[in-house]
C-alpha cells in the first residue's frame, strides 16, 4: 500500500527521490495486479499487456497531474493517518476509471456507426426499394408480395446467434457485411432498413470492450458491507456525539466535493475555527483507537458505515 508518509510529500509539494519510488511501485502493483491495459496512457498501443518502467512513470505523471488539477489532494488532511493510504488509491482508481471511460468512447462498434456501415454495404451489394415510403433491402429482387409481416421476421430473428467482437477488433465492414447476410438467409424476406440498423447492431456482443473497465473499478462497485462488528464499533464512536457535532464531521470528513473546509464550517454553525479544529481532530483519533483494519476493502466498507450512521445522527 501507499505509504503516508510519501503521500503528505506528495501534496506538500516536496516528494523526495525515495518517496517518487515508493509510489511508483505501488502504482505498478496496482497495474499488475487489475491488470489494467497500457491503453489508459496511449491509445492504439500495440502490447496493451507489457508495461515498461518508463509506462508507469507515464501513467504516475498523468495521475499526478490529473489529482492536482482536479484538487483531489486538498483535502487529504482530513483523512484519519490510519485510512490515508485506501482514500490515495481510491484516488487512483477514479483516475484509471476516468481514463478507462475516455478510451471506452472511442473503442467498440456505436450505434451510428453500424447504420452507416449497414448503409453503405447495402447500397454496393443489396437490392432497394420503397414501400409505402420505407425502405427495404434484400439480397435479391423482390416484389411488394415477398415482405413477410413484422412478427414473421422477429419470430425468425430471435434464432439468430450473437457475433463477439474482440476487443482488438479495427475494421467493421465484414461483420457487417456477414450480419446482412444471415438476417437474410433465415428470414427469407425483405427487411426494412430501420429495422436493419438495430438488428445488425444487437447482434454484435461488444462486451469485451467493457471487461477491462469493469476490472479497474472494482473499488468502485463493492458493496457496503453492514456486519455487526461494524455496528458496535461505531456505536461505540459515536458515544457523546450531539447531531449537531455529527453534522460537521459528517460534512468535514465525508462530503464527496471536498469544499467542506474548516472556515466554511465556522461560518455556517457559527462556532470559532479552533473549537471546530478539536471536534474533528478528536473524532478522527475516536476511529483510529476503536477500528483498525484487516485490509483496505475492511477500512473502506468501515468507513462507508460510518459515514451512514452519522448522517443518520444528524437527521
Amino acid at each position: 500500500m501507499f505509504k503516508t508518509e510519501y503521500i503528505y510529500e506528495l501534496t506538500d509539494g516536496n516528494l523526495s527521490k525515495k518517496g517518487y519510488g515508493s509510489l511508483l511501485g505501488c502504482i505498478a502493483y496496482f497495474v499488475r495486479k487489475y491488470n489494467w491495459s497500457k491503453n489508459i496512457i496511449a491509445s492504439e498501443t500495440v502490447n496493451s499487456n507489457y508495461w515498461s518502467a518508463d509506462d508507469i512513470k507515464e501513467l504516475a505523471h498523468l495521475f499526478f497531474e490529473w489529482a492536482i488539477t482536479k484538487r483531489k489532494f486538498d483535502y487529504l488532511n482530513k483523512i484519519p493517518e490510519s485510512y490515508l493510504s485506501y482514500y490515495f488509491l481510491q484516488i487512483l482508481i477514479s483516475f484509471v476509471a476516468n481514463r478507462i471511460s475516455e478510451e471506452q468512447q472511442k473503442a467498440g462498434l456505436s450505434f451510428e456507426k453500424c447504420k452507416e456501415l449497414v448503409a453503405k454495404v447495402s447500397k454496393e451489394k443489396y437490392f432497394y426499394k420503397e414501400v409505402k415510403g420505407i425502405a427495404y433491402l434484400f439480397n435479391n429482387s423482390f416484389e411488394n408480395k415477398d415482405i413477410k409481416s413484422d412478427s414473421e421476421i422477429n419470430s425468425s430473428l430471435k434464432h439468430l446467434s450473437h457475433y463477439r467482437i474482440p476487443e482488438s477488433t479495427k475494421h467493421y465492414k465484414s461483420l457487417v457485411l456477414m450480419a446482412l447476410e444471415d438476417i437474410f438467409n433465415i428470414v427469407e424476406s425483405p427487411v426494412a432498413l430501420p429495422k436493419l440498423f438495430k438488428t445488425v447492431f444487437e447482434l454484435f456482443d461488444q462486451s469485451s470492450f467493457t471487461e477491462i473497465q469493469n476490472d479497474a473499478v472494482y473499488f468502485e462497485e463493492r458493496q457496503e458491507t453492514d456486519s455487526p462488528k461494524y455496528k458496535s464499533i461505531i456505536r461505540n464512536i459515536l458515544v457523546g456525539i450531539s447531531k449537531e457535532d455529527a453534522q460537521i464531521v459528517s460534512e468535514y470528513l465525508f462530503q464527496s466535493n471536498g469544499e467542506a473546509s474548516l472556515s466554511v464550517l465556522a461560518e455556517k454553525y457559527g462556532l470559532a475555527k479552533s473549537t471546530l479544529h478539536y471536534k474533528t481532530e478528536s473524532f478522527k483519533k475516536k476511529i483510529t483507537e476503536n477500528y483498525i483494519p484487516d485490509n483496505e476493502e475492511d477500512g473502506i466498507n468501515f468507513l462507508q458505515n460510518l459515514s451512514a450512521a452519522l448522517d443518520e445522527l444528524a437527521k
